[in-house]
């Protein structure tokens, strides 16, 4: 099993259409191992794994059975928008496609996506995605039907607060990863649409109606989304705020903000956190919901 050293991209599947990134942290190696199959599978010539610091550091050679040529990148943890960027350095492929360590891509997704971004003439593209829940329950997440198959209208609707836009399932084409479109490594927390925002701009972004990821769904401190993560979420979606400022991000980040205006009253997050968010909302003009305010005195 090869392991990569630095940043120059694999020699390796060259000439391969589609390669993979796949971000781990202490990954079980089953779960791992599946995320590797299901890029495999979906025709990757090349599949980077970027062990961002796990304890212990990923065994290659548990790879090494599951086919195609998958190269391992070790480095200190500096969370998934580093990862993803590191893979990004060294995968080969006209077009890449991420996978978090705990989802799995769908082979027929996937091709429908690189056809159509191959089609639209777009620099990448999304899909729609299915939810997979502890308990085994499925649930279909199409996306918008006025979306269906065709570019993104404005790089900004990519802030519209539902779970189309997330990097895990995402393609994005090698003319724009060697124009550098990258992750905000400052960003822990909505650094996925940060990016495909960037990649929006730059060529454009199709969205797909055919599924092309498994998305495992978590509950409880580590699912990042969690209450418990809500005092970097509010300071991360202040950055996106002072960010992306026309009209079309303006319509989305303002129902964002109101969401997690009434998340956070629900979960009681920090007085800090609370203040600069609505301070953040009051500033744009936006109004703080009576109902969280009182939750919020109350808590």
């Amino acid at each position: 099993m090869p392991e990569v050293r630095g940043q120059d991209r694999l020699q390796h599947g060259e000439t391969a259409s589609l390669g993979a990134v796949i971000a781990t942290y202490n990954a079980p190696a089953d779960r791992l191992g599946r995320a590797v199959t299901s890029a495999v599978r979906s025709g990757a010539g090349s599949v980077v794994v970027v062990d961002d610091g796990s304890t212990p550091a990923v065994d290659a050679a548990v790879l090494q059975d599951l086919g195609g040529w998958v190269g391992v990148i070790r480095q200190s943890n500096a969370g998934p928008a580093a990862a993803r960027n590191a893979g990004l350095g060294a995968v080969a492929g006209e077009w890449v496609v991420f996978v978090d360590d705990d989802d799995e891509l769908i082979p027929a997704g996937v091709e429908h996506m690189v056809r159509t971004a191959a089609r639209l003439g777009v620099a990448g593209a999304v899909a729609s995605r299915v939810h997979v829940w502890a308990d085994g329950r499925e649930e279909d997440r199409p996306v918008p039907p006025e979306w269906a198959d065709v570019a993104l209208p404005h790089p900004s609707h990519v802030l519209r607060p539902i779970g189309l836009f997330g990097a895990s399932g995402c393609l994005v084409s090698r003319r724009a990863i060697d124009a550098s479109v990258r992750f905000d490594t400052g960003l822990r927390l909505g650094e996925d649409r940060d990016f495909l925002h960037k990649v929006a701009t730059f060529g454009g972004l199709a969205v797909c109606s055919a599924a092309a990821v498994r998305v495992a769904i978590h509950q409880g401190a580590s699912n990042l989304s969690s209450p418990a993560h809500y005092a970097r979420r509010i300071r991360d979606h202040l950055v996106v705020l002072d960010r992306y400022q026309d009209e079309v991000a303006r319509v989305h980040l303002r129902e964002a903000t109101r969401w997690l205006v009434n998340a956070s009253a629900k979960a009681g997050v920090d007085a800090e956190s609370w203040s600069l968010l609505v301070q953040a909302a009051k500033a744009r003009g936006w109004s703080v919901p009576v109902k969280a305010r009182l939750r919020r005195l109350i808590k």
